[in-house]
């Protein structure tokens, strides 16, 4: 019981260990992620929507491989022998890539903010419909990827 409330202060390190392994699955930097406003929601969010003890294996599990990894290379395939090779850690790591960049959990949006801050969109170079518009004047501008 005293680790559930332990991993439920976003202070504690456990939470670093959460934004260090989304970077890693995300390929966005922790400042990135930080700035969608939805670290902490995230955070708090898998815990209440999953047996505790799993969440706790997998920040275990990627507290290890970053103590392990001493160079980008080698974290790579860390996170590959240790994480993504093991069916529960590796469904575990889709969750957390799902819910940054479609903000999602399951299937369903954790609040209006996480449709609007999905990073999605900035892979895309897009905004999201309805939520966010490209600004005055945006469709004189062309895409980025433009062949034209």
């Amino acid at each position: 019981m005293i680790i559930i409330n332990k991993i439920l202060n976003v202070d504690d390190y456990y939470f670093d260990v959460f934004m260090s392994v989304s970077e890693a699955l995300t390929g966005f930097s922790v400042n990135e992620l930080q700035s969608t406003g939805l670290a902490e929601t995230y955070y708090t969010y898998i815990l209440g929507s999953m047996e505790a003890a799993t969440f706790v294996e997998f920040l275990t599990v990627s507290k290890n491989v970053f103590e392990n990894s001493f160079s980008q290379d080698q974290l790579k395939n860390t996170i590959a022998s240790e994480i993504m090779a093991d069916p529960g850690l590796n469904d575990m790591a889709g969750k957390v890539i799902t819910i940054w960049y479609l903000g999602t959990w399951e299937g369903a949006y954790i609040n209006d903010l996480s449709y609007k801050e999905g990073l999605v969109w900035n892979v895309m170079h897009a905004h999201p419909p309805g939520a966010k518009q490209p600004g005055y004047k945006s469709w004189n501008i062309k895409p980025v990827n433009s062949n034209s």
